[in-house]
């Protein structure tokens, strides 16, 4: 047999109270201790005397049955406790349905004692009938099912014990029993099921924490701070930061985190010569809007390098989420703005004269001819189009900081795509 330890303690059982070793009887529940919402039904049926051995009761303490003493084992599996457990265990079933006692099933300790009756007092088939548990306990020891031998494995009570368990979902039958359950029907030639039964109790649905941009990124191995930020159009920084429990160090992230993504914003990809003026001056931004939109660089901009060289050279050049439109109509403001996201209402034809780039959307409100001196930055806070978006609807880009020597002068990029831009397949690449 394998090594099982066995631990029986009565005081740990619940409550029982009517428990008496000369009249064989106990109550599972003391009926002035319930709640009275269960109602007089479920009440009486909760409180109601099982005409069992006291012993029985340990079994409301889940555990593996190991072999008793004949004698004890005798006192317990008696048909009228076998009876009056299955009659508790139904009529709590009926009369206490869609209730919960402290928070669980009704039937739960029942239900226990139950399995334990009938993990405890299965016999062998073959004469003289011996309690199974006290024929597995004359196995031979071993340390795994691997080493036991064939007819022990493969022996009637062995494999009855543990279909037992399995059949239950008041026994302690789990993952570690069902590859014991398995390697037997595979090596002793037996088909059963050996599924997990459902547990007692629906767990409690798990909450996921407040994402305030609605979108997660999954992590994959080869994922840095800086790379999520920079597919994703979001500040390297703000990503450490609303997800520091998960993203314990910027350069070696674990693949299969569900990192909550920032709010989205036009990046910029931090040179090692930049500074926060040389970046607002080259895109054209107000006097301290890098520290403006990067809260975490200092009023001097001297953390600039050491922070980014930490968190990832993605930092945003435009407020995240976007520009504020105001709703309310002033008289001589036009009614009817351009949005703020980067997006256009309608559809205009490419400028006259150039070449469209390689797949960019035709589906197109505002465009951009390149000319020299330019850089991606430059043309997406220009535009007011978020990096993401910018990339989308011109493919031929490229990432990161290869961007901006991707870029052709004379050729026509999309900076503002209509709303159904992709609806349709109608990227091209022509010469007008």
């Amino acid at each position: 047999m394998i090594a099982f330890t066995s631990s029986i303690t009565f005081a740990l059982v619940p409550l029982f109270l009517g428990a008496n070793p000369v009249d064989a009887q106990f109550s599972v529940y003391d009926s002035s201790s319930l709640d009275n919402s269960l109602g007089d039904g479920c009440i009486q049926a909760l409180s109601a005397t099982i005409d069992c051995s006291p012993f029985v009761q340990t079994f409301q303490q889940l555990s593996y049955r190991t072999d008793l003493d004949v004698e004890l084992t005798d006192s317990i599996c008696t048909a009228d406790c076998l009876g009056s457990l299955k009659s508790w265990f139904d009529t709590v079933s009926v009369q206490c349905s869609g209730k919960t006692v402290s928070g669980g099933r009704p039937t739960r300790f029942g239900g226990y004692m139950w399995a334990g009756y009938n993990e405890t007092c299965v016999r062998s088939p073959r004469p003289p009938r011996a309690y199974c548990n006290n024929i597995i306990a004359d196995f031979t020891i071993v340390s795994s099912i691997q080493e036991m031998p064939q007819s022990e494995l493969c022996h009637t009570c062995h494999v009855r014990r543990l279909a037992l368990m399995q059949a239950s979902q008041y026994s302690i039958y789990d993952e570690n029993y069902k590859k014991q359950l398995e390697y037997i029907y595979t090596q002793c030639g037996l088909k059963g099921p050996t599924d997990i039964p459902p547990p007692l109790d629906e767990e409690e649905p798990v909450t996921p924490p407040y994402c305030l941009s609605g979108k997660r990124y999954t992590t994959t191995g080869s994922d840095t701070c800086e790379s999520i930020a920079n597919s994703s159009s979001v500040s390297a920084a703000y990503l450490y930061m609303g997800n520091q429990d998960l993203l314990k160090d910027c350069s070696q992230i674990s693949s299969g985190l569900s990192a909550c993504l920032p709010l989205t914003c036009i990046t910029h990809y931090v040179q090692p010569s930049d500074t926060c003026f040389s970046i607002e001056r080259s895109l054209n931004l107000e006097y301290d809007s890098v520290q403006r939109y990067n809260s975490w660089v200092n009023g001097g901009c001297t953390n600039l390098q050491s922070a980014t060289d930490f968190y990832g050279k993605v930092i945003c050049v435009s407020p995240q989420g976007g520009t504020f439109a105001n709703p309310v109509t002033i008289p001589g403001w036009n009614p009817t703005p351009a949005p703020a996201d980067g997006h256009t209402n309608q559809k205009v034809s490419p400028p006259d004269g150039v070449k469209v780039a390689e797949g960019t959307t035709t589906q197109c409100g505002r465009w951009h001819v390149v000319a020299a001196g330019d850089s991606c930055a430059m043309i997406c806070v220009a535009n007011k189009i978020e990096t993401g978006l910018f990339h989308e609807v011109n493919p031929s880009l490229a990432n990161g900081t290869e961007c901006d020597s991707s870029l052709e002068v004379l050729t026509a990029l999309c900076a503002g795509p209509t709303y159904s831009w992709n609806s349709r397949t109608d990227s091209t690449s022509v010469k007008l």
